[in-house]
């Protein structure tokens, strides 16, 4: 099973064989046509239906998060007389406790 192992022999045959001048001829053949035809400037593929519907999703979108947000509500206020009757409600113990857990809050204290 000794078989001397060459290097030479692997990778130098072709796998496929072509007609004499085949690629010679390919050549030609592509200069000719593009020869004859003109150079068609490249056009955008997107279609006007997909541009519409992007458009319309994004004002969608806008909408939503107007309504989700809602940075002109009066709520705010009304918020707030609801954290008072909330704190109001609370006993004198966790007022007091409340109160000093906020004064020592770093985050609020800036």
């Amino acid at each position: 099973m000794e078989k001397e192992f060459d290097f030479n022999r692997i990778g130098k045959r072709m796998p496929y064989t072509t007609p004499e001048g085949f690629f010679n001829k390919m050549e030609a053949d592509i200069w000719e046509r593009s020869r004859h035809e003109p150079l068609k400037p490249a056009r955008r593929k997107t279609s006007r239906l997909r541009t519409v519907l992007i458009g319309t999703a994004a004002v969608a979108a806008s909408i939503t998060l107007l309504l989700v947000l809602n940075p002109f509500s009066s709520g705010q206020a009304d918020g707030f007389s609801k954290v008072e009757q909330a704190f109001a409600g609370l006993s004198q113990e966790d007022q007091d406790y409340m109160l000093e857990v906020y004064q020592e809050d770093i985050f609020i204290n800036r």
